[in-house]
C-alpha cells in the first residue's frame, strides 16, 4: 500500500504592482500668488459683488417688471376713478342756510310721497275688505 503524501500547497507570490511616486510640486500659494491676491483684493471683491448683483437682478427682473405693471395699472385706475375735487367757494351764512333748507324740503317731499303711496295702498286694502 501506498501512502498518500500530503503536500502543503504554497500560495504563489503576489504580483507586485508598480508604485508610481508623484513628485509633489512645492506650494506656490505662499510666495507667488499671495502678493498678487493682496494687491488685487479690492478688485476681486468688486468683481464678485458685481457678479452677484447682476445675477440677482437677472433673477429679479421678471418680478420687477410685474411690479412696475401693477403700479402703472393702479395709477391708471386711481386717475380714472378720482373725481377732481374742486373746493367749493366759501359760502356765507345765508347761502348755507338756504342750501340746507332746500335739501331738507326735498327730503320732506320724498317722505310725503312715500306716506301718500302707503296711504293709497292701505285704502285699497280696506276697500277690498269691505266689499
Amino acid at each position: 500500500m501506498r501512502r498518500r503524501s500530503t503536500r502543503k500547497k504554497t500560495n504563489p507570490p503576489p504580483i507586485s504592482t508598480p508604485v508610481v511616486v508623484e513628485q509633489a510640486e512645492p506650494e506656490i500659494v505662499g510666495e507667488d500668488i499671495m502678493p498678487f491676491v493682496l494687491r488685487h483684493e479690492d478688485e476681486i471683491i468688486n468683481y464678485i459683488k458685481e457678479k452677484a448683483t447682476k445675477a440677482t437682478l437677472t433673477s429679479l427682473a421678471p418680478l420687477l417688471e410685474k411690479l412696475e405693471q401693477a403700479v402703472q395699472e393702479h395709477q391708471a385706475y386711481q386717475a380714472a376713478t378720482a373725481v377732481p375735487a374742486a373746493e367749493p367757494a366759501p359760502m356765507d351764512y345765508d347761502a348755507q342756510l338756504k342750501k340746507l333748507q332746500e335739501s331738507s324740503m326735498m327730503k320732506v317731499k320724498e317722505k310725503e310721497l312715500k306716506i301718500a303711496d302707503r296711504m293709497n295702498k292701505l285704502q285699497a286694502r280696506f276697500s277690498n275688505i269691505r266689499k
